[in-house]
């Protein structure tokens, strides 16, 4: 779809809106404030690399692990890893009409580089800001947000069961282990019937948007009328709409694409045991897939940037319990490893892409104008502070 297309096709002024604003609002911390937390977040990552390497598994036996790695073993994990990196990209272009892959891109690895530095809601804020840099509306971002996450989360609720109840056929699985993969398929049931009945009902779109708006501008101490409760109950009913249309024309495509990205990070997860020498034997096949399924459940809410230093005790923790205690150097290599790859990697990617977002100015073009009430909705879902002013 043509750029001119797209926003003909997104403009307010055919939908009677009042366009009142040309951009989102600034971010809910100043810049002084972020280098300062991606700083801490850096001294965090070493200081929680120093720990697994002081006190699980003899240093000199992680660092031989590690140089274990064959080379095609490397090479093997450096393409799965870009692999993984287009799915996530693809499912940005596949729910932004008029967005490219190249772009799309330089959007999702500026994102990921950023939220595994900065604490918050950045990556979705620097998401954010770059689309509206290149002209698309703040509702285009909300809804691929809206869309992908919903898939993202009912993945990581529901995959857990599903590993648990293949293991379980030829192996004993921990009752604690049963719960807590039942526990998340049950929310993810119950997310699954919400987004169903909103899709069913509009009485029940409205009640949800506004239980919704209630309880995020609680959350975010909004004072002021935007956003305004009703303005997400209004962005609740866009998105029961748009969520019906990007369904039918691009769902299969995007449901695909988001197990893929699934999967093939518990892939990198666990080739990287195998190259650093935990063998079948040692780790099951089986093993791997409940203790990558449970940790992505445990951690799909990230307490620091990237799940910095929880990630990598959860994995540890259970790759320990999974083996009874053994090849302890072994498993801290291969977790270190698979962080470097899924931790590091997207930062490493993310620079890059930043540098072309700051140098590509043609793809630059003037914020479009947008209701305020959108806009508003949009920024508070980014962590940004909503729109004050006319525009």
């Amino acid at each position: 779809m043509a750029e001119h297309e797209h926003r003909r096709r997104h403009g307010h002024e055919a939908d009677g809106d009042t366009v009142t604003h040309a951009a989102v609002g600034p971010p809910t911390s100043s810049p002084g404030q972020l280098i300062a937390r991606g700083a801490l977040t850096l001294l965090l990552l070493a200081l929680i690399g120093w720990l697994l390497f002081k006190n699980i598994g003899n240093v000199e036996d992680v660092a031989d692990a590690l140089k274990s790695v064959s080379r095609e073993d490397a090479i093997l994990l450096v393409i799965l890893t870009l692999v993984w990196q287009l799915l996530v990209g693809s499912q940005l272009a596949a729910t932004v009409p008029g967005l490219r892959m190249p772009r799309a891109m330089v959007a999702v690895e500026s994102a990921s580089a950023v939220s595994n530095v900065v604490p918050g809601p950045s990556g979705t804020a620097t998401r954010l800001m770059i689309l509206r840099s290149w002209g698309f509306y703040t509702d285009d971002f909300a809804r691929s947000w809206l869309f992908t996450s919903t898939l993202t989360n009912f993945t990581v609720l529901a995959m857990p069961a599903v590993a648990i109840v293949l293991v379980a056929i030829n192996h004993d699985v921990e009752s604690g282990v049963v719960i807590l993969g039942l526990v998340g398929l049950a929310i993810s049931i119950a997310g699954a019937a919400a987004v169903i009945a909103i899709l069913r009902s509009v009485r029940f779109a409205r009640w949800f948007g506004a239980k919704v708006g209630a309880i995020v501008r609680w959350a975010t101490g909004l004072r002021g009328r935007t956003p305004s409760t009703q303005d997400f109950v209004e962005s609740t009913l866009d998105f029961r709409v748009s969520i019906g249309q990007t369904w039918r024309e691009r769902g299969v495509r995007v449901s695909l694409a988001v197990l893929g990205t699934y999967w093939s990070q518990g892939v990198i997860f666990g080739l990287s045991m195998r190259a650093v020498g935990l063998d079948s034997e040692v780790l099951p096949a089986a093993a791997i897939a409940v203790v990558y399924t449970v940790v992505r459940l445990l951690t799909i809410v990230n307490f620091t940037p990237g799940g910095v230093g929880v990630t990598e005790a959860l994995y540890t923790t259970a790759l320990l319990a999974a083996t009874n205690g053994a090849d302890q150097s072994q498993i801290v290599a291969g977790v270190v490893l698979f962080r470097g790859l899924t931790y590091i990697g997207p930062i490493l990617l993310g620079a890059g892409a930043l540098l072309i977002w700051r140098f590509r100015k043609r793809w630059r073009v003037r914020a479009p104008r947008e209701p305020e009430g959108k806009a508003a909705v949009g920024s508070v879902l980014a962590g940004r502070e909503p729109p004050t002013g006319g525009g």
